[in-house]
Formats: C-alpha cells, sequence, structure tokens
C-alpha cells in the first residue's frame, strides 16, 4: 500500500515535511500551494500519511474540486487505496461530492471499485443518502447489482426512502429489460454544485467512514429486505482524524 510516515511531519526528514506540506494543503483547498508544490516534488503526489492516504484522497473528501482536477492534471494515482483498500472514489461518494467523483471518473477512476469489504462508490453513496450522486453513479455505469463481502447490494445499505425508491425502480426496469430511470431523461447530477459546509467535513473530529444515520422508519423498509441479510455498517473513522497531521504519534487504530 505504499509507505507509511511514523513522524507526520514533525521530527521526520524534510522530504516527508515536503510530502505533507501537500496533504494539508490539499486538504484544506490551498489550490495555490497544491500547484506549487505539485511542481517543486512531483514524487510527493504518491506520499502516503500514516493512514496511507495520499493527497488525492484527502482532497477528495474534503470536495476540493479545483484541488482534485489539479493532482489529477500532475498524475496523481486515481486508484490509489489508503488503508481497507478505499480509493479516492470512496472517499468522496461518502460526501456526495458529484462534481469529484466526475473529475475522478474522468480521470481514470473506475465506478466499479471496491475497498476490503467490497463497497463501491454506490454502495457508500446509497448508504449516506446522496441521491442525486446515486443516479450520476448508476448513469456512468454502475453496477446495481454488485454485493459487498456481506451479500448486501446498495438497496440494502440505503438508508433514506428516496433513495431505495429509486434503486427499486432501477431494478424493475432491469428486470423487465428497460431503461434505467437515470437514462430517460437528462441527470440532474449534470449540474449540481457542491453544497456549501461540506468543504470542511474532513476536518471534524469522530467523522467515521461508511456511517449514515439509522432510518426511523424500520416498517417501511421491513417487507422489502431479505431477512437474512443484516444492514452492516463500515466503521472506518480511522481513516479520517481532524488532527493526525499535526499531533503527536498516537497509536493507529485497527
Amino acid at each position: 500500500m505504499g509507505r507509511r510516515h511514523g513522524g507526520r511531519g514533525r521530527g521526520g526528514g524534510g522530504g516527508e515535511e515536503d510530502d505533507l506540506h501537500l496533504h494539508k494543503a490539499a486538504r484544506s483547498g490551498d489550490l495555490a500551494a497544491v500547484e506549487s508544490l505539485c511542481e517543486a516534488n512531483p514524487l510527493a503526489l504518491s506520499s502516503r500519511d500514516r493512514l496511507s492516504r495520499t493527497p488525492l484522497h484527502l482532497a477528495a473528501w474534503a470536495g476540493h474540486v479545483d484541488v482534485v482536477k489539479c493532482l489529477c492534471k500532475h498524475k496523481a494515482d486515481v486508484g490509489a487505496a489508503a488503508m481497507d483498500d478505499t480509493a479516492a472514489i470512496h472517499f468522496a461518494s461518502q460526501k456526495g461530492h458529484v462534481e469529484v467523483v466526475r473529475e475522478l471518473l474522468v480521470s481514470g477512476a473506475s465506478v466499479k471499485a471496491k475497498n476490503r469489504k467490497g463497497f463501491t462508490a454506490l454502495h457508500f453513496a446509497s448508504q449516506n443518502s446522496h441521491l442525486e450522486l446515486v443516479k450520476y453513479l448508476v448513469k456512468k455505469g454502475a453496477d446495481i447489482t454488485l454485493k459487498t463481502k456481506g451479500g448486501q447490494t446498495a438497496l440494502h445499505v440505503a438508508e433514506k426512502d428516496d433513495v431505495r425508491a429509486f434503486l427499486k425502480e432501477c431494478e424493475l426496469s432491469l428486470k423487465k429489460g428497460g431503461e434505467l430511470p437515470s437514462e430517460k431523461k437528462d441527470d440532474s447530477a449534470s449540474t449540481i454544485a457542491e453544497k456549501p459546509g461540506d468543504d470542511g467535513a474532513a476536518t471534524k473530529d469522530g467523522d467515521e467512514v461508511g456511517l449514515g444515520e439509522k432510518r426511523k422508519n424500520d416498517g417501511i423498509a421491513a417487507g422489502s429486505r431479505s431477512p437474512e441479510l443484516k444492514k452492516t455498517k463500515v466503521s472506518l473513522g480511522h481513516l479520517v482524524s481532524a488532527n493526525d497531521l499535526d499531533e503527536d504519534e498516537e497509536e493507529e487504530a485497527d
């Protein structure tokens, strides 16, 4: 997975310090600094922090589209995997960043990429109730029938009724051999703008990758889920830590 940086830029070598400067700039959305650091040290693009994340992972999570474009322009590896094989497209899908996902796909990311537990971008978008991103991913070829290692499709992990309704419609259309709902008309996700306030999401303590709020109306889903398949949450909070670039050494989560 690439080397880890134990020093996190504190007490380490100069090269390591420079690498983590790019991580910080990418995470905060400092486009000028990102451009300058990429020009000065191209190797920093593939550098890893202590959680095996590249600058692209952090920019994708935070929703900084211009930074993502810049990193991709400088040939960042769009398929690079952080811990648990979580790729940049998975990070972006957690937060519903449609424009970031679009840029990653244009730059060569796979819409069918899975993490270690078998979750795709569609699983993450569905679980976190990002309907417009779900529609966009389906339009771009995401397979609604793909299952996690626990046997769950995107529909199984969907949290909100509107997402579930859309995915059910997709399933019915496929069974009938018709067009998917997102193919019947222009996808509204093509013009959606990033929601204000999302950019700082990666800096909040306690964020967990793959966690959505529990559905309050369990009765709605009772008749639609297979009894043997229980919804599982993917707790990857160790991938997102507010101060992991600045704090003193601490033990890495499992």
